[in-house]
């Protein structure tokens, strides 16, 4: 190498040193090892993600006559997802091209052309943020039909301006830096690293305005569960309603530690790019973790789908429809035999999160808003509780 100190977009020299930006190659620089073995391991991460993932959605949509889009039922948004099945189709899309990423850095394939390399690397995150963007949605949009989550809950039409802007957002704006970027890298190597700079620093709006409202919802949506399930312990199916909180729990967790943890790697890149390239430990650490906690994080969630703790029942995730509807029904009947003593206020909870979908959760909020209602209306008839002697709901 004639240049000891050469700097050029995919890699920076230092006296004869090399190390490389692993995001667009792994070659002739002393991280190149480490960050194949890397790659590796995405592939197999990813691979697995999508054979899971594959498999779930498939017995969702042909077994139990599940869909992508909510098309009827109430509500007034305009973006009405199904949480699971949208995250699913989303998450295939997302390993696929992460996938595809790491073959061709490990391969080698299409060495020097920068801007088809960024692109490549970057175009996946969207797709892996839309699915987390969609799953807030649809959850936030079937909560926003219900009368106990009003006051916390944003109007549909905000749920949907917030849901366009994160899904499409990202790839929009992303996808413009990055292929600025890599088109101009090879003219000026200093302005391209500034969009790449700007892009990442970005990202931290992305990722850490879905992390929040991820955090904020998810809180919500457990309280309410949880206060209004405590009341019916002894019930048939109260290992069913703990298990899909316990699901809710660990996708919400999951989720948070992603985006926030990705938040953190983004901006210390976007800041400190070239420090970073320069130091191999700490680039090997960081590659290591942007590489593989959005694979790892995905096949987390989709075992939460598929595995049901501390139940006896079938995993709800893989329940044929016609049964899920029987069982949906002897639940009806059984809830109208067990009525507590609050008005009339029915004890049915359904399978309430089993699988945390929109009916799960609409059956559970529609209990709620049966004692919300009924607690209003005893509010209202009796004089002892509107002077005060009584208790609000």
């Amino acid at each position: 190498m004639d240049d000891p100190n050469l700097r050029t977009f995919d890699r920076h020299c230092y006296d004869g040193v090399c190390h490389c930006d692993w995001r667009i190659t792994l070659q002739d620089c002393v991280e190149g090892h480490a960050m194949w073995v890397v790659n590796i391991v995405n592939i197999v991460i990813s691979a697995m993600s999508i054979i899971l993932a594959s498999v779930l959605l498939f017995h969702r949509i042909y077994y139990k006559g599940h869909t992508i889009w909510n098309t009827g039922g109430p509500g007034t948004g305009l973006l009405r997802p199904k949480p699971v099945d949208g995250m699913l189709l989303l998450f295939i899309i997302f390993n696929s091209l992460r996938a595809i990423t790491s073959i061709v850095l490990v391969t080698d394939v299409g060495n020097g052309n920068w801007l088809a390399r960024s692109f490549l690397y970057e175009i996946p995150w969207a797709f892996g943020l839309g699915g987390i963007t969609l799953y807030l949605i649809g959850i936030a949009q079937t909560i926003a039909q219900s009368n106990c989550a009003s006051g916390w809950l944003p109007d549909p039409r905000v749920i949907d301006a917030f849901g366009i802007f994160f899904l499409f957002a990202p790839l929009v704006v992303g996808e413009s830096l990055t292929i600025a970027a890599g088109a101009i890298a090879s003219k000026n190597v200093y302005v391209a690293e500034t969009l790449i700079r700007t892009n990442y620093s970005i990202w931290l709006l992305w990722t850490g305005g879905v992390g929040v409202a991820v955090l904020y919802a998810s809180l919500r949506l457990i309280r309410i569960l949880r206060n209004h399930h405590k009341k019916f312990q002894q019930a048939r199916n109260y290992e069913a309603v703990k298990s899909g909180i316990y699901k809710i729990q660990l996708t919400a967790f999951s989720y948070v530690v992603c985006l926030f943890s990705f938040a953190a790697v983004l901006i210390l890149y976007g800041i400190l790019r070239s420090s970073i390239i320069a130091n191999t430990k700490g680039s090997i650490f960081l590659g290591a973790v942007w590489a593989l906690l959005g694979g790892a994080t995905t096949f987390v969630v989709e075992v939460a789908v598929l595995v049901n703790p501390n139940t006896k029942s079938r995993n709800a995730a893989l329940r044929t429809k016609s049964s899920s509807d029987n069982k949906t029904s002897q639940s009806n009947n059984l809830s109208y035999s067990g009525r507590t003593d609050l008005g009339g206020i029915s004890s049915f909870t359904a399978t309430a999160t089993g699988t945390f979908d929109n009916e799960a959760i609409e059956r559970a909020l529609k209990a709620k808003d049966e004692e919300w209602l009924a607690r209003r209306e005893m509010i209202k008839n009796n004089p002892l509780t509107e002077n005060g002697f009584g208790y609000y709901p």
